[in-house]
């Protein structure tokens, strides 16, 4: 059986979207949104509703941020949308002013959508507010610049102390505020970010486990395929084996 086309089959089949509202309304700190290439929202799940102050999803329908939320704040995330939409590249784990009128903040990650066309047709999104976390406007803004420089050079070497200067705050408070945001130590956050990326190459690329090793940031074979099995439950051989059992007609 051919896993990818066994599962695009099914789906094809689905015509009612309820029970992944559902789930979604079930989800109770996590705000989901869905917008078209102009903005307007065509779907939002029970947390995002009350963010707008609407009781029901079909009053922000065809309305924009502009509609429900500062029009500072509506702009910052209407350029977020934008950027998505015009790279085709997700933003993930960045950091915002909260959607209501307070001072607390969210981590949000946006990605794009396409249509059966393969063109991108919209942006759809996650955000959480994050609890007890305290600072200045600049600092939220240096570590979301922080969460990108991981992203951009994780295959090379990242110091811990070099990051925090780029926060500018202390290493001690850096750990600590990246804890409490992504739930995870900077460094187990790098580890995650390097697995994601060879999964790109096993999948797509014939390179050697060991030169993929090397590529994304690990210093040699054995390091990276006990980090790879403690994250995905099987070695990078096996891997790139079950991916392309399944592409297989």
């Amino acid at each position: 059986m051919n896993a990818v086309r066994f599962q695009r089959n099914f789906l094809t089949q689905v015509s009612d979207l309820s029970p992944f509202r559902q789930l979604l309304d079930l989800v109770p700190d996590v705000a989901f949104f869905m917008k078209d290439r102009d903005g307007r929202f065509v779907m939002h799940n029970r947390r995002s509703c009350e963010y707008c102050q609407v009781s029901h999803e079909w009053e922000t329908l065809g309305k924009t941020d502009y509609d429900f939320f500062p029009k500072d704040r509506a702009a910052l995330y209407v350029q977020g949308d934008q950027e998505v939409m015009r790279t085709g590249k997700p933003i993930v784990n960045a950091i915002a002013p909260a959607p209501e009128a307070s001072d607390k903040m969210i981590v949000y990650s946006k990605v794009p959508v396409y249509g059966r066309n393969g063109r991108i047709i919209g942006v759809a999104g996650i955000h959480r507010i994050v609890e007890g976390l305290r600072g200045t406007p600049d600092w939220y803004g240096r570590f979301s610049k922080v969460i990108d420089h991981i992203h951009r050079h994780y295959a090379d070497e990242i110091e811990l102390a070099r990051l925090a200067r780029q926060a500018g705050v202390s290493q001690s408070q850096f750990e600590r505020r990246f804890r409490q945001l992504l739930g995870a130590s900077p460094g187990e956050y790098v580890l995650r970010v390097r697995i994601n990326a060879s999964r790109e190459l096993l999948e797509n690329t014939d390179r050697t486990i060991a030169d993929i090793a090397l590529a994304v940031g690990f210093y040699d074979h054995s390091h990276f395929t006990r980090t790879f099995r403690r994250h995905l439950s099987c070695s990078p051989k096996q891997y790139r084996l079950n991916h392309r059992q399944q592409q297989g007609a």
